[in-house]
């Protein structure tokens, strides 16, 4: 089994902030998250055209916002955009059944108790971010082993699946990359990917005695931790690249997203020595 909810190459969007992605978004977002499919969603365009011609507002604005409505530069456009679909009549058919037969799978086993068996790819630190008047702070909030495939119960699962651990469980068995345990786990279905926690019955298999995270080292990370305004392929799957649960507070309504950080520092993926040096021990490996 297969999740299909993260395929990429179902719907492409040209809404602006999906540019970064070359337009193509997840299924999960297009059929659950903004369940804009098929018949799209409005957004709304804000402009000024005092701005538009390089002039200051008078009211002494710096950006284009709700604040500026009854303005007479003030311009708020609908724009009405519509996912289309990339794949053939057929090949949409097989994945709307895809998605019918995952749904079918996830409320028979969300929120029980299930045996798992997997092979650790990567652990990374799991931190939370509240941002609140502008300000905010990483918590450690755990840690996140990626399993690239495994058995959920009596079902082979090829793809990707985390399992969330606690500081302290951490500092117990020191799961690190190419640990294949089994564990009983409880199931979340958590923004479009398979979550396990209260994670315990931890029996490994195979230790493979690898460098892995401690909570002094992930606290060191946290300090040094840069925060990117796009999310590359490449950093999401870095062992250094961590996605970051962030809850954003505005006029007392919550908004929830995932920030993308380097856990290295680094400030530029462009230059990213992370990737020149795993390059290198590949070459090395060969």
């Amino acid at each position: 089994m297969k999740n299909p909810y993260k395929r990429t190459d179902v719907f492409a969007c040209n809404y602006e902030s999906h540019a970064r992605f070359k337009h193509r978004v997840s299924a999960y977002h297009v059929m659950r998250q903004r369940q804009c499919y098929p018949q799209g969603c409005l957004m709304f365009k804000w402009s000024c055209a005092l701005k538009n011609k390089g002039k200051k507002c008078p009211r002494g604005f710096n950006y284009i916002g709700r604040l500026c409505e009854g303005c007479s530069h003030y311009l708020d456009d609908k724009v009405h955009y519509q996912p289309r679909v990339l794949l053939s009549g057929d090949d949409f058919e097989k994945f709307k059944t895809e998605v019918e037969e995952f749904e079918e799978w996830i409320a028979e086993h969300r929120d029980r108790d299930l045996n798992i068996w997997c092979k650790v790819s990567s652990i990374k630190p799991r931190f939370k971010k509240t941002l609140s008047g502008g300000k905010g702070q990483l918590r450690l909030d755990g840690y996140l082993l990626v399993v690239r495939r495994g058995y959920i119960d009596v079902t082979e699962f090829d793809d990707y699946f985390y399992v969330n651990i606690s500081p302290n469980q951490q500092d117990r068995f020191r799961f690190a990359p190419g640990d294949t345990f089994e564990a009983l786990g409880r199931l979340l279905f958590d923004h479009g990917r398979l979550l396990f926690h209260r994670i315990r019955a931890v029996d490994f298999e195979e230790r493979s005695h690898k460098e892995t995270w401690n909570n002094s080292r992930a606290l060191v990370a946290r300090s040094s931790a840069t925060e990117f305004n796009h999310q590359p392929e490449s950093c999401i799957k870095c062992p250094k690249g961590a996605l970051v649960d962030t809850l954003q507070v505005v006029n007392g309504r919550k908004h929830f997203r995932r920030s993308l950080y380097c856990l290295a520092g680094v400030k530029d993926p462009r230059l990213c020595y992370v990737s020149a040096l795993n390059k290198v021990d590949m070459c090395h490996a060969e």
